[in-house]
């Protein structure tokens, strides 16, 4: 399994646009592509610093993941959520991770 964790930084004001977004038209892009989501989290409005949004979408590995890549590409919903998330958006990463069993002794992924 991979995760493909996006974690975001938008404007307090701007967060529940943000996820809202993330929940209709993400959702439904990357899972139509092959993605599943794995989880969603955010941290408190309340603080008064950006909000970071941490979106963790699966699938089996990185062949896997070029395949949707390749279908994100080729997909206008795709652009246009690309577009409208860009537009929320204060900064942000992408990471790839590969997750580990921790009862065993632990490895490097492969």
């Amino acid at each position: 399994m991979l995760h493909v964790v996006d974690t975001v930084e938008v404007d307090p004001g701007r967060a529940g646009d943000y996820l809202a977004l993330v929940g209709t038209l993400g959702v439904t892009v990357m899972t139509d592509a092959g993605a599943s989501l794995v989880s969603c989290a955010a941290t408190s409005a309340e603080i008064g610093a950006p909000v970071g949004v941490q979106v963790v979408w699966g699938c089996e590995g990185y062949p896997a993941w070029n395949e949707i890549r390749m279908r994100l590409v080729l997909d206008p919903r795709w652009h246009e959520l690309a577009s409208r998330a860009a537009a929320l958006r204060l900064g942000g990463t992408r990471r790839f991770y590969t997750p580990l069993d921790l009862r065993g002794a632990p490895t490097a992924p492969g």
